[in-house]
Order: C-alpha cells, then sequence, then structure tokens
C-alpha cells in the first residue's frame, strides 16, 4: 500500500521529514501541476499504511492510501480522474496523480465530506451555475456534502457563499475545502436550520432530495430573493412537476434530465 500526502512546494520537505519521524521513508515526489506536490511512501501493511494516513490527517495532512499495484490501481486511476465541466471548470482530488496544469477554473477537493461532482444530480447543477451565474451572488448551497457546489459559484464569481448540511462532517469537509482553494472568506459552512438562516439569496441549489425539498420549501420560498433562482436535483424526472407544486409561488424556469436523475429550476418573481 501507499501512503500519499499532498502539499505545496514548500511543504514537502517538512512532509518528507515527519514520515522520517514515523519510521517511513518517503523519496518519490510528483508534480501534477505546478502549485501541487504528491509525495509517496510505500508502507507494507495495509493496516499500518491506514493508521498513518489517518495520524497524517489528524495533523492537518492531505494523506490518503492507494494501492501499489494490480488492477486496483487502474480503479484509483479513474476514480482520481479530473472532472470537466465544459471550458471554465475543473474539479479533482488534491492527490489525483494526473496531470491537471492548464485545466480551468481548478477546484481541489481534499479528504471527508461527501460527492465531488461526479455523480449525475451533482453534475446537473453545475451545469445551472454555470449558465446562470453572472458574478455577484449571493448563494445557498444546501446539502453541501463537499461544499462543491458553492465553490463552483464562487469560482465562477459568486460573492458569498453559505453552505449547509445536516452532517458536522460534511461541514467540516467544506470548510476545510473552501481553505484548500482560498476561499474561506467567501464561504461560511454550518449545521444551523434554514429556519435560523436569514435571506435572500441571489441563488440556492439543493442536491438533498425529494422528501427533504418538501419539507423546506416554505424556507426555501422564504430565502429566495426577488428575480433569484432555485435549482433543486437529487430527484427524478417524474418528481420535477411534484416538487414545482410544493415550491409555488417559485415560478418554473426550466427541467432538465441526465438519466434517471433530474434538476428543476424555479425563479422569484419581482415585485413590483
Amino acid at each position: 500500500m501507499i501512503v500519499v500526502v499532498a502539499a505545496r512546494e514548500g511543504e514537502v520537505a517538512g512532509i518528507q521529514a515527519r514520515l522520517g519521524e514515523l519510521g517511513v521513508c518517503a523519496p518519490r515526489v510528483e508534480a501534477p501541476s505546478a502549485s501541487r506536490r504528491l509525495v509517496f511512501a510505500t508502507v507494507d501493511d495495509d493496516w499500518e499504511a491506514e493508521r498513518l494516513a489517518v495520524a497524517l490527517r489528524a495533523e492537518g495532512h492531505l494523506a490518503v492510501t492507494r494501492p501499489d499495484s494490480g488492477p486496483r490501481v487502474d480503479a484509483w486511476m479513474r476514480h482520481t480522474e479530473p472532472i470537466m465541466f465544459g471550458d471554465r471548470l475543473s474539479v479533482c482530488f488534491a492527490w489525483s496523480e494526473h496531470d491537471r496544469s492548464g485545466l480551468p477554473g481548478l477546484i481541489e477537493l481534499g479528504p471527508g465530506g461527501f460527492g465531488n461532482g461526479e455523480h449525475p444530480a451533482t453534475r446537473l447543477l453545475v451545469e445551472q451555475l454555470l449558465e446562470r451565474i453572472s458574478g455577484g451572488e449571493r448563494v445557498l448551497d444546501l446539502g453541501c456534502g463537499s461544499g462543491v457546489l458553492g465553490l463552483c459559484a464562487v469560482e465562477l464569481g459568486a460573492s458569498r457563499v453559505v453552505a449547509v448540511d445536516l452532517k458536522p462532517e460534511a461541514v467540516a469537509a467544506t470548510f476545510r475545502n473552501a481553505t484548500l482553494n482560498g476561499m474561506d472568506q467567501r464561504v461560511e459552512a454550518t449545521v444551523a436550520p434554514l429556519a435560523t438562516i436569514d435571506g435572500a439569496f441571489d441563488v440556492i441549489v439543493a442536491n438533498v432530495g425529494r422528501a427533504a425539498i418538501v419539507e423546506l420549501a416554505p424556507q426555501l420560498i422564504r430565502l429566495l430573493a426577488p428575480g433569484g433562482w432555485l435549482a433543486v436535483s437529487g430527484i427524478s424526472p417524474p418528481q420535477c412537476s411534484l416538487v414545482a407544486g410544493f415550491l409555488r409561488p417559485l415560478v418554473e424556469v426550466e427541467q432538465r434530465a441526465s438519466g434517471e436523475w433530474a434538476a428543476l429550476v424555479v425563479g422569484a418573481p419581482i415585485r413590483e
């Protein structure tokens, strides 16, 4: 098993020294981009490799384990390949070994959280952000997971993101990822109930499923600013009309599907 630690160039020597203190030699270093370095340490025992990665993460390092040989390596490489969204956004794990120099609007993700943009429900919402963010918006990301949607919104020009999730580990991962990408001053991550959050938001993205959308519909309506738009996903195409009904008086703008998943966009009329 191999322990991979993602770092900046100036951190490499310190990480190698720390691994040496932990009894591991890590002479191999790769540079998948101008700003990212990967430090590799081979550990004979799989359990020991996992323990080492956990210990390094507890110290704040971006450490994971990966297979050292066989078919599992191919699966690992496929899983860590950068994800492209048109010609303006890309997302990849910080420890990806793929060349990512020159990727547009690159967002890196660290350990923990849920989602990297690969799932069709998430991709549908990223597409809406790409098409509709014009700059300066205040965005609410409901069910933030890893924070990927909020980070994409910031990369596209949103001025402020409030990311909400029921799971503390998702909120912690979102804040870490915001910090990793230098966006921590523009992203707030919280487990606070929607009822305690003040609007209004120009954009709301909610990748939470039908039941949660229906339950939270009154709060989503309250939080959406006049002239703003709300995009929900995690639903199937047949559920779009049902969900749209619960979100009235917001007006349906668009439905879009990808296989068994769909996204619904509704808008808040501008008050006279």
